[in-house]
């Protein structure tokens, strides 16, 4: 072989890719590329439904648990759990707080002979103090701190509601009208030892369908409560929350129950509660919250569905939704009439 011959072998061997070559293996590698990218982006979408729904149950335990605390004490009344034993002091006139929920023969903040009532999708002051209800049941409760203040005057703030207690009876007051210790002695002509001072509270549970201005489009879960002032005041608990149910254990022989042996016997809406004059039978509750995302997500089925006290709802559109519910014991409620 000649020299130019070998010249022109060595040129041959040492040549790259050819363009063609090269281009094929950039598309193969585009290729590979998009697919490890659609794999992370799927991922990373994935992983914010899953964090999305995770803090959305978060958020509605929270607000579910709340709920399910002021029921486990509504009809406590310091001492007692019996609305004859507590004196509201005539000179009182709580129909003046500002804010008072109107419409009701008693003073909403002061009314005793409903320490928890609910309306089925409604309420009883859409046009006073829930005057934002769009959907969804209300639920009010009433009850004394479970914790005393104190058993001294100086435990007391002018302008909030107390409840001054002994055994046998209490009286509901201003901190700044307190009823005197002598309405307090025993036979002996000493004071009870077990006068304690309890803060009051009255509280109600509603939907609205705005969080932050009318027509923002995002549901929330309000709570009307009485605060210092006094003042009954409403104000959002949660975002996000579009749909309120509660339903009532009654203890009863109605249903071949035995009343009196403090289990719930049979489940039932507010309204019929309501109607069948129910409510001194009421010893348990059920607790439903719908939570809705601030956004649509593509991954979620419009026509997935979920349950709701015992009826299924389609989603029907692209917003993700999660349903919790619990059950509560009402420990307080006066079941003896």
């Amino acid at each position: 072989m000649c020299l130019r011959d070998k010249r022109m072998m060595r040129n041959k061997q040492n040549n790259g890719f050819t363009l063609i070559e090269l281009m094929v293996s950039m598309v193969i590698g585009l290729f590979l590329l998009g697919g490890v990218f659609t794999i992370y982006l799927s991922s990373s979408q994935m992983q914010k439904v899953v964090e999305n729904e995770v803090q959305m149950m978060g958020d509605a335990r929270f607000a579910i648990e709340t709920i399910a605390y002021d029921l486990r004490h509504a009809g406590g009344y310091g001492h007692q759990n019996h609305e004859n034993k507590v004196q509201v002091r005539d000179e009182e006139n709580f129909e003046v707080i500002a804010g008072q929920c109107s419409g009701g023969a008693t003073p909403w903040v002061v009314d005793l002979d409903r320490p928890v009532f609910a309306v089925d999708d409604g309420t009883d002051y859409l046009t006073s103090c829930m005057d934002k209800w769009t959907q969804g049941d209300s639920l009010e409760v009433r009850y004394a701190s479970a914790l005393p203040l104190g058993t001294t005057e100086a435990d007391l703030t002018g302008n909030m509601l107390y409840l001054k207690s002994v055994t046998k009876y209490s009286f509901m007051f201003r901190g700044s009208n307190p009823p005197a210790d002598q309405d307090f002695l025993r036979s002996d002509g000493n004071i009870d030892p077990n006068l304690r001072y309890f803060i009051w509270r009255s509280r109600a549970y509603y939907i609205a369908d705005y969080t932050d201005v009318v027509g923002d489009g995002m549901p929330s879960l309000r709570l009307v409560t009485l605060e210092p002032g006094p003042v009954v005041t409403d104000s959002v608990l949660l975002r996000g929350v579009e749909e309120f149910q509660i339903q009532f254990g009654l203890d009863t022989p109605a249903v071949g129950g035995e009343q009196g042996d403090e289990s719930a016997d049979i489940y039932m809406n507010p309204n019929d509660v309501t109607a069948g004059g129910h409510w001194n039978k009421v010893i348990a509750a059920r607790i439903w919250l719908v939570l809705r995302s601030e956004d649509t997500i593509e991954e979620v089925d419009p026509l997935s569905t979920y349950t709701v006290a015992g009826v299924n709802r389609v989603n029907g559109d692209k917003y993700k939704r999660v349903v919790v519910s619990t059950s509560v014991r009402l420990r307080n409620i006066n079941t003896g009439d």
